[in-house]
């Protein structure tokens, strides 16, 4: 009975991450949507000139100010408005928004590869193959202690370029901030430590895979 189900356990969760798969591109493609959407309709406003005192034009716009507010005060507002020679905001919060589901998605595959792991750990544990099944756990369990602090350095990101999830963001680079001064190694580096971090994280998760999950 134990045998079965964790052979039936282990099925479910490669099973499942298919269905994880479609729901994150459901998301990102409902996302995109939404804010384009939102992008639209403030860019209308401004074309047909509502009363900017009136609530329509107060309530239309009151879901973008924060982002707009974000990418105004950002380092690349200024030089990219010399560049084009017009206001890119609506470009950088686009932009913004496609490197932001693009970190989202790698580190949602992460996942789905600790999901499968576990899934195909608790298979090889219930055919009689500990070895492998050990090997794979080790594997998935390693792997997910890069997913964490992963997972901890996007929500800081979406936070730097969005403004959201402030306090999520705190409680994040408080724990960060240890293996970001490691990773502070000055001279020409000095100021690089969030993207060597995440460069460091990549390779580990890579050789983690090679060895174990493989």
């Amino acid at each position: 009975m134990a045998i079965f189900l964790t052979l039936q356990i282990g099925r479910e969760l490669i099973s499942a991450v298919g269905i994880l798969r479609d729901l994150v591109q459901l998301v990102i493609g409902v996302t995109i949507g939404l804010v384009v959407a939102l992008l639209v309709v403030r860019l209308l406003t401004d074309a047909i000139k509502i009363n900017p005192f009136g609530r329509i034009y107060q309530s239309v716009r009151r879901p973008t100010d924060e982002i707009y507010r974000r990418m105004r005060v950002s380092n690349f507002y200024y030089p990219l408005k010399r560049a084009f020679g017009f206001d890119p905001t609506v470009i950088m919060i686009l932009i913004g928004l496609a490197i932001a589901w693009y970190v989202v998605y790698i580190v949602s595959n992460y996942l789905f590869q600790i999901l499968t792991g576990m899934g195909f750990s608790l298979i090889s544990f219930g055919s009689g193959d500990v070895f492998t099944g050990a090997r794979i756990m080790v594997g998935t369990l390693l792997l997910a202690v890069i997913f964490f602090l992963m997972t901890l350095m996007t929500i800081v990101f979406v936070n730097w370029l969005f403004g959201l999830l402030r306090r999520a963001a705190f409680w994040s680079m408080e724990r960060l901030s240890p293996l970001l001064n490691i990773f502070e190694f000055g001279g020409i580096l000095k100021g690089f430590s969030f993207i060597i971090l995440w460069i460091a994280l990549i390779f580990a998760a890579a050789a983690i895979q090679a060895v174990f999950l493989s």
